[in-house]
């Protein structure tokens, strides 16, 4: 009973390996392979077999991820050919499979090709002993034991090794890598390779890499294949090529690779957007990729399907500090299908602390409002009561405004003032005089932590009794928590038209000019000194209707001798004789204000020589204007 146990299990184990050892028959075996032809154009032992396809520093299938190079050498100087594999999904299952390679060299240009005797190793180390070129190639199996039936051989490139009479030192040497970004978060490791071009290139020194942070990734010294760490350690690792003269200093040459997890953490400030990129090489063509983002409370969300390799975030606010971005790629390779998950990476948010107040405004006389705007009061008389009102609201809720002192400016001389904020009454205390007769009327330590928005209403009698404008404007001092000042935030410009509330008049001299018998007959416009015959300024508030009169005093006067001439207002047009008896020449109506007599109006003064004696002299008379109410 127990050796048929033990048959049995043996007989399963077989069945087991014998599947990983046929496995090896893919899409990317000669048979069905796009053959590239060798660099040399040497005819192989077999067709060099297609480049694997790595996505990100990860092998999708199974091929030469290294490919041998040409190399130049003199006699007794042994030169090394390096390979290294790439292995399919499918290859890795079968953990105890191995490469199992064998190098083939070729003496006549290809035609024929025999087998290395110690050429079973993925490297081949050759020592010339004579000048001469050596064409050799590369294949490999992948089984733990040998197939029975189908065979599948990977072939590298041709390549050659000419042996020259002489060394020949290098003098430059320029470094590059297949891929400059690798992986370090996947279960397989992501490698890659670094190769070395010399100047010139039939340069015979012998090549040596390294790497100058281990623990970030490693590199083989002879082949140049970099392996990233599997730990989630990220950085940039410098690459250095060394290539050995003979009897002469060596040449180096560096380049970067950058180790991470496929997206870098972004920081953008409140209200901008975040781009993540996927880094690395595409290999291959991803069937999707899909976004992902996680919240501070590890809410994974799908945010993003397609095949977009990078991803831009609405714009940023406080809530997105801290959620992380990760994507999900997936690839089809040779009917199998690959997925790699970068890293999440982190999206932090410089959030905007700036205080953004704003502060609204508006007044109402509230005697006689006629005429105002919100923020212009155009008819304040002494004894008007009137208020100004408004709010003060922190628009950025992270704003560092903690407290502020608001302030108000109004005329020295109001009274019977209420100051209120958020509706109760606030005792302001004492106001503060600024030196020209205004006085500050301030609230302090008005909260702003717990509360963004207040109200403020300024009520106040005026007692103002000239004509003047005053301007003000709601303000706010702001201090952060720890009491450091911030800035002063103001509201719009608020303007108070103070006024007397009665009608004034001035009246400007009239100068005729120098006259002689030629002008007799003659109309003559006189010169205003100013611009109106009468300057009129009405700041009543009730307008009642009003009467202009003008009389002449007297006949124009040199001192001793009357002139004789007419003197006429001319109303556009309109002549009213002027004597000694008040005469009409303007009215309004009631609440219309009383206007300037002048040119502006088509009114001017006129004056008529008389056909008489004239005397020689400087005359002058009074006009006599008079407003009156009409009755």
């Amino acid at each position: 009973m127990n050796n048929k146990k033990l048959k049995y299990i043996l007989a399963a184990l077989l069945t087991v390996l014998l599947v990983f050892g046929i496995s090896g028959k893919h899409d990317d075996a000669p048979t069905s392979q796009n053959v590239a032809d060798a660099a040399t154009k040497v005819p192989g032992k077999g067709s060099p077999s297609a480049t694997p396809i790595g996505l990100f520093g990860i092998y999708m299938n199974t091929g030469f991820s290294l490919q041998p190079t040409d190399q130049y050498t003199y006699v007794d100087n042994p030169k090394t050919l390096t390979t290294a594999t790439a292995h399919s999904v499918l290859d890795i299952l079968n953990v105890l499979g191995n490469d199992h390679f064998q190098w083939y060299q070729s003496t006549n240009n290809g035609v024929t090709w025999t087998p290395v005797t110690n050429g079973k190793t993925a490297n081949l180390t050759v020592t010339p002993t004579q000048t001469g070129t050596v064409y050799y190639q590369q294949s490999f199996e992948y089984y733990l034991i040998p197939p029975v039936f189908l065979h599948s051989y990977y072939y590298s490139n041709v390549v050659a090794v000419q042996t020259l009479p002489d060394p020949i030192n290098a003098t430059a040497l320029n470094v590059t890598t297949d891929d400059n970004y690798l992986y370090n978060n996947q279960s397989t490791s992501a490698t890659t390779h670094a190769h070395a071009t010399p100047t010139p290139a039939n340069s015979t020194g012998t090549l040596q890499w390294s790497i100058d942070n281990n623990n970030l990734a490693t590199i083989d010294p002879t082949t140049g294949e970099i392996t990233a760490n599997t730990k989630g350690l990220s950085g940039t690792v410098k690459v250095t090529g060394t290539m050995i003269n003979y009897k002469a200093d060596p040449v180096t040459a560096s380049t970067n690779v950058e180790i991470g997890g496929g997206l870098n953490d972004q920081t953008v400030d409140q209200g901008k957007t975040a781009t993540f990129n996927i880094k690395g090489n595409f290999g291959a063509t991803p069937d999707s990729i899909v976004w992902h983002k996680v919240d501070t409370n590890n809410k994974d969300t799908v945010i993003s399907s397609g095949t977009s390799s990078s991803y831009t975030t609405p714009a940023t606010t406080v809530a997105d500090s801290g959620t992380k971005y990760y994507a999900v790629i997936k690839a089809t390779v040779d009917g199998h299908l690959n997925t790699i998950t970068t890293n999440k990476a982190n999206l932090n948010v410089n959030v905007d602390r700036t205080p953004k107040v704003i502060i609204s405004s508006k007044m109402e006389n509230l005697t006689n409002n006629d005429g105002n705007t919100d923020h212009e009061l155009t008819n304040v008389m002494a004894g008007d009561q009137a208020k100004i009102s408004g709010t003060i609201n922190d628009e950025n809720a992270d704003s560092n405004l903690a407290n502020g002192t608001f302030s108000l400016t109004m005329p020295g001389d109001i009274s019977n003032t209420t100051l209120y904020i958020d509706g109760k009454e606030y005792n302001y205390g004492m106001p503060v005089p600024d030196g020209n007769g205004n006085a500050a009327i301030t609230a302090k330590n008005i909260d702003f932590t717990s509360q963004k928005q207040h109200t403020f209403e300024l009520d106040f009698t005026s007692n103002t009794a000239t004509n003047k404008q005053f301007t003000t404007t709601a303000q706010l001092s702001g201090k952060d928590s720890s009491g450091n000042a911030l800035d002063t935030y103001n509201g719009e410009g608020l303007t108070l038209d103070f006024i007397d509330g009665l009608l004034h008049a001035d009246a400007n001299n009239v100068n005729f000019g120098t006259l002689t018998y030629g002008d007799v007959g003659d109309q003559v416009n006189g010169t205003i000194d100013g611009n109106y015959l009468l300057n009129v300024t009405d700041n009543r508030r009730d307008k009642n209707a009003q009467v202009i009169t003008l009389r002449q005093n007297a006949p124009f006067n040199n001192g001793s001798h009357d002139l004789a001439a007419i003197l006429s207002f001319d109303n556009n047009g309109e002549m009213t004789q002027l004597n000694t008896a008040d005469q009409q020449i303007s009215s309004t109506q009631d609440d219309v204000s009383v206007p300037s007599i002048g040119p502006n109006n088509s009114q001017t003064l006129k004056l008529q020589l008389s056909n008489a004696a004239i005397q020689v002299g400087n005359y002058t008379t009074t006009l006599d204007w008079t407003i009156t109410s009409a009755p």
